[in-house]
């Protein structure tokens, strides 16, 4: 066979393979109490999803997750919810998975591809705050006391990304620190082209960030991750910290879990 025949034959399957590589394992969410709930957020007028926990009560309030899909139409704001809803009617938690434009990683990278302009990312943002606010208004969103050393108190809301929602997870969440708990990004593409573009500030170096990824992941995606925790390191994110895990490129919502509960309240754990 000719080169260039090899050639084709192989970019083909690696377009036959990049749909399910991209979005993870097949997942089959377990049964819960509660479907989740396709609302519209009031800014863009964008659909998001939002799972709440079907012993929800406005007596108590409540830890919100907020999930960034990966590359349209592999990963999507569907598929985020169903995997994270059985881990919020677990422990007790609100998720809402907004639906994002800015979400572009493919295989094989190309530059003009690898990261989202600006103005998607700015529309992205957009959706993302109206998002937050409108679950505010909805729902008691749990809040971290001040502390002792004078460190203001802040709702507690994790936004985590998988994929290509690397991008949106540290634009929006860099930009607007006072809004987030804490960011991890979850087998992230990231490009340090889009960091340096944002304005960095002290709140945002004080924010804690969990970069991981699967040592069995596509090159790409394990690159782009030590990059952008050098980036963090080497910008003075002391708060940053990175971890490997096992298998390739999924979605791993039990893992944020555990991560963010070791920071969380103790009544806001689920033990």
């Amino acid at each position: 066979m000719k080169p260039a025949a090899i050639g084709v034959v192989f970019r083909g399957l690696l377009l036959a393979v990049m749909p399910a590589f991209l979005a993870g394992c097949p997942y089959v969410p377990p049964e819960t109490r509660n479907p989740h709930l396709t609302l519209t957020e009031p800014v863009t007028k964008n659909n998001y999803c939002l799972y709440v926990p079907s012993y929800y009560s406005d007596d108590r309030d409540w830890p919100l997750i907020v999930t960034l899909h990966g590359t349209n139409p592999y990963d999507g704001q569907l598929r985020q919810i169903l995997e994270w809803k059985d881990i919020a009617e677990q422990f007790g938690l609100i998720v809402a998975a907004p639906q994002l434009e800015s979400t572009q990683g493919h295989v094989p990278a190309v530059p003009s591809v690898l990261y989202a302009n600006r103005e998607r990312l700015a529309w992205d943002e957009k959706v993302i705050l109206s998002v937050i606010e409108d679950v505010r208004r909805k729902r008691r969103i749990a809040r971290r006391p001040a502390g002792a050393d004078g460190t203001p108190g802040k709702d507690l809301v994790l936004l985590t990304g998988f994929s290509s929602g690397g991008f949106p997870l540290f634009y929006v969440g860099l930009r607007n620190p006072d809004l987030f708990d804490m960011l991890i990004a979850r087998d992230c593409n990231c490009t340090t082209e889009m960091l340096e573009s944002i304005a960095i500030t002290d709140a945002a170096r004080k924010l804690p960030i969990l970069i991981f990824w699967g040592r069995d992941d596509m090159e790409t995606i394990r690159e782009q991750s030590w990059a952008t925790f050098r980036f963090l390191r080497e910008h003075e994110f002391y708060n940053t910290e990175r971890k490997g895990t096992q298998g390739g490129h999924l979605r791993r919502p039990d893992v944020a879990w555990r991560e963010w509960a070791k920071r969380l309240p103790k009544e806001y754990r689920g033990e």
